[in-house]
């Protein structure tokens, strides 16, 4: 069977998902210059989809393209990531809320989810520990059946998964504990104290990152 071309949305979306991907690690930093021919010989692409590409990063707040068309990755920024942390957190909520009751099998799988979240904290695996709570939460996601609310929780959540990333060694623990009482009220058939307990988690870290980010924050660089 002849293999079908790539197509150029295909490459700008893979192009997005790799830059999005070192901008959240801080593989590329804040502050950083992107210059697009040199990030299409990287990926082996023309200058197309990764303008492309950095558009969709622009309009997530990732990069920002100043006068005279510099691109540079977004500095981490206390007020925007308050403004978007309350509206995750809510948004979670309701996707809790709109997924019980959860399976057994469900319920099991984030027992084995929060395990392996806390083994990766401890392994000080700051990646994989991410990628799991993302399946944590991805979960009530996925049974609460709602393209819109995933649509919109997947346009805000690099703001903040970038910061956490950052002060991933400060704060990971306090998840674990979060996950844990999340779990025991899916268990116990409480929706609201399912409701509560997932705002409860993403606004509490939210606070705990935002107070680091004051402290810790560089001057932008001219």
């Amino acid at each position: 069977m002849k293999n079908q071309p790539i197509q150029r949305t295909s490459l700008s979306e893979e192009v997005y998902q790799r830059l999005q991907q070192q901008i959240i690690t801080l593989t590329l930093s804040p502050g950083q210059k992107l210059n697009d021919q040199q990030l299409a010989e990287t990926f082996g692409v023309s200058r197309t989809p990764v303008r492309e590409a950095l558009k969709k990063l622009e309009e997530e707040g990732l990069v920002v393209t100043k006068r005279g068309s510099r691109t540079n990755v977004t500095m981490l920024d206390a007020t925007q990531v308050r403004q978007t942390f309350p509206i995750v957190a809510t948004l979670h909520a309701l996707a809790a809320r709109l997924a019980f009751p959860l399976s057994e099998a469900d319920i099991t799988r984030l027992i084995e989810l929060n395990q392996a979240f806390q083994d990766a904290i401890t392994h000080e695996d700051a990646e994989t520990a991410l990628q799991l709570d993302d399946a944590f939460h991805g979960l009530f996601l996925e049974r609460s059946q709602n393209g819109q609310l995933t649509d919109t929780l997947n346009r805000l959540t690099p703001l903040i998964r970038r910061l956490e990333y950052a002060q991933f060694s400060r704060h990971g623990h306090d998840s674990v504990t979060d996950h844990q009482t999340i779990i025991e009220a899916c268990q116990n058939g409480k929706i609201e104290a399912l409701v509560r307990a997932t705002e409860h988690n993403w606004n509490g870290l939210g606070r705990h990152l935002i107070a680091s980010l004051e402290e810790d924050t560089p001057c932008d660089p001219s």
